[in-house]
């Protein structure tokens, strides 16, 4: 009985560290100017990506050092995730477009893929987050 107990025992340790909850660092470059502040946005699926921000499953905003900034994610159990940044020069927290819908702020994503006729797709930008401290760095894109 007690062997068993303690073969149990392993067994959820062993489970409660496969869904270890690391720190994912984002470092963003290529910023145009200090004004404003950067939004970082984590995505677990396509939902939303990349063109709104509110669905993300972290995000925070962060002021800009020079022309870069970075963001630790906390909390974030290993998986499949992407990553979207955008300059928020106007602090409304939003990627404001033009009257066609391209961005009128920086704006990158993991992977620093760039959208073809629309903005970057999900399955392009997605990376495996497989280590504590992970450091993914994305570059800014200004249309």
């Amino acid at each position: 009985m007690i062997f068993m107990l303690l073969l149990m025992s392993n067994f959820t340790l062993k489970g409660q560290a496969n869904i270890a909850n690391e720190k994912l660092i984002v470092s963003v470059k290529n910023i145009r100017s200090s004004k404003g502040q950067i939004g970082f946005c984590l995505f677990k699926t396509s939902l939303g990506f990349p063109k709104h921000p509110e669905k993300a499953i972290q995000r925070a905003f962060v002021k800009m050092d020079g022309n870069s900034a970075e963001y630790t994610f906390t909390n974030v159990p290993f998986g499949t995730y992407a990553v979207c940044v955008f300059h928020d020069e106007n602090d409304d927290k939003k990627i404001n477009t033009n009257f066609i819908g391209i961005p009128t702020e920086g704006v990158g994503v993991s992977n620093n893929v760039k959208g073809h006729f629309g903005p970057p797709k999900f399955d392009d930008a997605k990376f495996n987050f497989t280590k504590a401290g992970q450091t993914l760095t994305i570059s800014l894109t200004y249309l």
